[in-house]
């Protein structure tokens, strides 16, 4: 994994370019039912600017994936990726403006890192909380490469008035598939979304928070979706290096199967429990994190929302040079059985030593097993079902040639 630059108020910039190789042999593969090698890298070239009062950071993520290069049909995809973000800073107020965007040949039958190695490192919260647990999203059934898109745009802000601290989010957000053949498996969907928290320090160790997030979302199979949801946070620590939290609330949903389809409602409560421990001393140290939560989810191959209860657990051990780190993550959908809901989950245990600032090596094994609902098949009442299984032993280079100040 890219690590996070350390910059000095002094430096005017800095520029790294890193790369990120894996090998990876996979089975089975969904054409040939039989063991399959492929190779994967990701480059990364970052400029990061900082000023007095504001940063500014640009990078290109270009991507290459050869796939089951030992079978008779080898496949390439190359996705091209850009991050770009401007931050200022003041007194009590910061705001943010980022671009997120991704396109070319998204290859599905080969399970990359979770998550993606070399996504840009989201800011720090203000509050203090941890970033969210990594998850992951359902496979399109189909074992060939896609031609995809996406763009994430924002502008964000964090107001400080102590004790309370405001953030509030707005953007839109497009991803899915870029063409008519790619948009069978995987729908283009697009819309606004905005998201809120007033935090609150009631006490030396306790926050409480409300926070809403608010998204609308069409698909282009045709399916509009508007979902708003509100819920009230309790953060405690109980110590420097332990912290939960407990959330509650409610969400409501409209869904539209179509344009001139009637609206369908839904209402139905959210809840969340999360737990945050950092471990050791010195030259040992850990950290144990787990999740769970109640909450609907948009559905990127239906375009519906589907009131799902995902757990995370997450769990990393330093010792110098040497990291070991193991994630799983599951959910399911609340109401089984019917034509749209889904089951899934997600393992992936690594085992890095970084050689020196300029060369780390790591490996390990990822998992996938997966069950999508969908329309019965003629002459049955029974939901048709796909499935998707794959493990992936893989090894992995990641080499830091350039760091330079400018």
């Amino acid at each position: 994994m890219l690590h996070v630059l350390p910059l000095s108020v002094a430096a005017d910039g800095v520029f790294t370019l890193s790369d990120r190789t894996e090998a990876r042999a996979r089975y089975p593969d969904p054409i040939t039912n039989a063991l399959a090698l492929d190779i994967d890298t990701l480059m990364d070239a970052r400029a990061v600017w900082t000023a007095h009062n504001a940063t500014y950071t640009l990078a290109e993520l270009p991507r290459f994936t050869l796939v089951d290069y030992n079978g008779p049909a080898i496949q390439p995809a190359f996705l091209d990726g850009l991050a770009a973000s401007a931050e200022w800073r003041f007194p009590r107020v910061q705001i943010r403006v980022a671009e997120a965007a991704s396109y070319g040949q998204l290859s599905i039958e080969s399970l990359s890192a979770l998550p993606a190695v070399g996504t840009p490192t989201p800011p720090a919260n203000p509050t203090g909380q941890p970033a969210p647990l990594p998850t992951t999203n359902l496979v399109p059934p189909t074992s060939q490469p896609l031609l995809y898109g996406s763009s994430e745009t924002y502008v964000g802000s964090t107001l400080l008035l102590r004790p309370w601290t405001i953030l509030g989010r707005v953007g839109y957000q497009i991803a899915g598939g870029a063409d008519a053949a790619a948009q069978q498996f995987l729908p283009l969907q697009q819309g606004p979304f905005l998201e809120g928290t007033a935090d609150d320090k009631v006490g030396p160790r306790d926050h409480l928070a409300t926070v809403t997030t608010d998204s609308e979302t069409s698909f282009s199979s045709g399916t509009e979706d508007l979902l708003f949801s509100l819920e009230e946070q309790w953060r405690h620590d109980w110590s420097r290096k332990t912290e939960t939290l407990l959330a509650a609330g409610w969400y409501v949903a409209r869904t539209r199967a179509a344009f001139d389809a009637p609206d369908e409602f839904a209402s139905n409560p959210v809840a969340e429990a999360a737990f945050d421990r950092q471990l050791g001393r010195g030259t040992n140290t850990g950290e144990l994190r787990a999740d769970v939560r109640l909450a609907p989810f948009i559905n990127r191959l239906t375009g519906l929302v589907d009131e799902q209860i995902r757990g995370s657990l997450e769990a990393s051990w330093t010792h110098r040079r040497f990291k070991l780190r193991a994630f799983a993550s599951a959910a399911e959908s609340t109401q089984q059985g019917t034509t749209t809901s889904a089951r899934y989950g997600t393992a992936e245990v690594d085992a890095a030593y970084k050689v020196s600032d300029l060369l780390t090596f790591d490996g390990g094994v990822r998992a996938l097993d997966q069950e999508q609902n969908g329309i019965p098949v003629t002459g049955s009442n029974e939901p048709s079902v796909a499935k998707f299984s794959q493990g992936v032993v893989f090894f992995a280079m990641t080499i830091r040639p350039i760091k330079t100040r400018f």
